[in-house]
């Protein structure tokens, strides 16, 4: 159990109060490793006394952590779910046997594939389990890998929390705080991939691709493919902010409006989106499926605000292909005041008390990844994770994959 003492917590408050007296209001978009050293940053930098709304600091810390973790393929060489939950429970590991194409893997490789039964790389999660899968436009599915950084992989291997019977058991009376929390700089990302197949040069060329190793669910068959980069969630847990903090980008031509007139997720039409997913997880069916049209809800567009910074770096970025990604949203939790005070870690990260909340008009799904979640705020990030908040320190994949199986 993770325990802060009084004095060590003093020393964490003063840190960040210190760290707010240098923060400048606004903030000054810039891109780190200019000097080859690409750092995440430690926490969002809010200056002291700030009392608004704080979306443009917290949207520069994405930014921010985005560009420090697809620098030198930083967030690829996280350690896959695969090799940290294994179908038989032993030790985490990177042996060939424990991933569904028995591939030979080193850090950095990227394997898409899931043992036979529920096809978990390809269904969306809501609450705790798998919906229904999303097609691109070339009828292959998006595929999905939750990856951790070495901080919250030692966290799971010392713990032992790869097995289920040694998960924390929450007591009754609820308590306050999580019975085992993630130390801070933990970071977990989950990525969304497409198959580029069939599309256009100009197209795939605007998408960071990587070959990787893809399972044909049916078949069983894996081959190497080219997967460019459709989504990327990020969580860090910080000081400041013990409850994570969320972000997540999107590339820019997954759906309309886009920027060359060719998307992966939409045929261009002006056929709408379906009200809820055409397509099943059990049975799921052979490639290539009939896709549908993905857009984003106009209810529930990009805050102003961040579009407004989404602009500023994404110029900044002329000439890389991470030109083409945006940021679609960053959640926090929300405490009154000044802002650049830590959160307790008694806060909770329900809807009613993190951005941009109960009654949202601005963006809170990936539409990557929850696809069909946005005109339910409740199923944003924080909001759903935090049903794992005092089970797993808001890690669904915690409790989503350690041996035995959760039936």
């Amino acid at each position: 159990m993770v325990r802060v003492s009084v004095s060590a917590l003093a020393i964490l408050v003063c840190s960040t109060l210190a760290l707010a007296a240098n923060c400048p209001n606004p903030p000054v978009p810039g891109l780190v490793g200019a000097s080859g050293a690409a750092a995440v940053p430690d926490d969002v930098c809010i200056p002291a006394g700030f009392t608004d709304l704080t979306i443009d600091f917290f949207d520069d810390y994405s930014w921010q952590t985005f560009l420090a973790l697809t620098s030198g393929r930083a967030f690829e060489k996280f350690h896959p779910r695969w090799e940290v939950f294994h179908e038989d429970g032993s030790e985490p590991g990177l042996e060939a046997v424990h991933n569904a194409c028995s591939a030979k893997a080193e850090p950095g490789d990227i394997v898409l594939a899931s043992f036979p039964g529920v096809p978990d790389d390809i269904g969306q999660t809501a609450d705790g389990f798998l919906v229904g899968p999303l097609a691109a436009q070339n009828g292959r599915y998006v595929r999905y890998l939750t990856a951790y950084n070495d901080v919250a992989y030692r966290h799971i291997l010392s713990n032992k929390w790869y097995l289920r019977s040694n998960l924390p058991v929450v007591p009754v009376p609820r308590p306050e705080l999580p019975p085992v929390q993630f130390p801070n700089g933990s970071m977990v990302v989950k990525s969304a991939w497409i198959d580029l197949a069939g599309f256009s040069k100009q197209l795939r060329a605007r998408y960071y691709t990587r070959m990787a190793m893809v399972r044909d669910p049916e078949t069983g068959k894996c081959e190497r493919r080219a997967m460019g980069l459709a989504g990327l969630h990020i969580v860090q847990k910080t000081v400041s902010r013990p409850q994570w903090i969320w972000t997540s980008f999107e590339q820019v031509d997954n759906a309309p409006p886009g920027e060359v007139g060719k998307f992966t997720l939409h045929d261009g039409s002006d056929v709408p989106m379906p009200a809820s997913n055409p397509l099943s997880l059990v049975p799921l069916a052979k490639q290539p499926v009939k896709p549908f049209n993905v857009v984003r809800s106009g209810k529930a567009a990009i805050h102003p605000k961040t579009a407004e910074t989404n602009t500023k770096y994404r110029k900044l970025l002329a000439g890389s292909v991470w030109k083409n990604y945006q940021l679609v949203l960053t959640q926090w939790p929300l405490q009154p005041g000044d802002q650049s005070i830590p959160v307790p870690a008694t806060h909770a990260g329900d809807i009613f008390q993190t951005f941009p909340g109960e009654g949202a008009t601005s963006a809170f799904a990936n539409l990557t990844m929850e696809t069909f979640n946005q005109a339910r705020p409740a199923q944003g990030c924080m909001s759903c994770h935090n049903r794992a908040r005092l089970g797993a320190d808001f890690m669904w994949s915690v409790l989503m994959h350690a041996y035995p199986p959760k039936k």
